[in-house]
């Protein structure tokens, strides 16, 4: 199975939202590896040779993540333990030399047209190497008209790409609770339309904690505050490495610089 071409159905695992504490707490820290995504996994998907040539030199990298509930991260609580503080946790691993900023501008309920409009002010004022765009939750819950959504996505790759170096999708959460959700997959169709036709990269959350789930590596059926809350930390330190591996992606044969 290769990302680039999945279909499979696209659904949140909660609605208010989903994020990761950090690294050190009990539930990422006991099966740290196991839900690493294989990169051959990310074959077909463009990489991102500017940034990650601004990282290997040690400049000063600004990234900005846009995007709903599940971004901001209510559902730990707070954005520092939300996956783009994991994500710059990673990355600050990897290139300790390197200043990385990761910018997280989350805001629940958020369609992808209100998330086009903090663009100018959320966005791009922070000129930013890379935005990470997360979007598609709202309007398939809200049953935003499949040609608005497509349009609207649209409209903002445009706006990313004439004024952003590098750009990358991000789609919506898994939930088995997805089925109940008119249309849930069309929506998947179009975000992966989208990036096809404009040669972006798409990060695919949905297959991703699909085959967690799968794979028996991830339990998504958990009730409880405390139940709930662990499984945010688990999935939430596992999206912000694996966005970490998706970014620093190398040809074959390269090396740093």
């Amino acid at each position: 199975m290769h990302y680039r071409f999945a279909t499979g159905l696209i659904a949140p695992v909660l609605v208010a939202g989903l994020c990761a504490l950090p690294a050190e707490s009990s539930a990422a820290a006991a099966e740290p590896e196991s839900c690493a995504v294989p990169l051959d996994e990310f074959e077909f998907e463009p990489k991102f040779p500017k940034t990650l040539a601004a990282l290997d030199k040690g400049e000063a990298v600004t990234i900005v993540v846009i995007g709903g509930a599940s971004t901001a991260g209510r559902a730990a609580g707070a954005g520092d333990k939300a996956w783009p503080a994991r994500l710059a946790s990673a990355l600050a691993g990897r290139f300790p030399k390197t200043r990385v900023a990761v910018l997280n501008k989350g805001v629940a309920r958020n369609t992808a047209r209100d998330m086009v409009a903090r663009f100018e002010m959320d966005v791009l004022a922070h000129k930013p190497n890379l935005v990470i765009w997360e979007t598609g939750i709202v309007d398939a819950m809200r049953g935003t008209d499949l040609d608005e959504f497509r349009e609207d996505l649209q409209s903002g790759i445009d706006r990313l790409k004439a004024q952003v170096p590098e750009v990358m999708l991000m789609d919506m959460q898994f939930s088995r609770r997805s089925i109940l959700i008119s249309h849930f997959s069309l929506y998947l169709v179009l975000m992966r339309g989208a990036a096809d036709i404009n040669d972006v990269a798409l990060f695919p959350r949905h297959e991703i904690m699909r085959g967690w789930s799968e794979a028996g590596i991830v339990d998504y059926n958990v009730h409880g505050q405390d139940e709930l809350r662990l499984l945010a930390v688990r999935l939430y330190d596992c999206i912000g490495k694996g966005v970490a591996d998706f970014l620093t992606r190398r040809d074959p044969g390269s090396a740093p610089q």
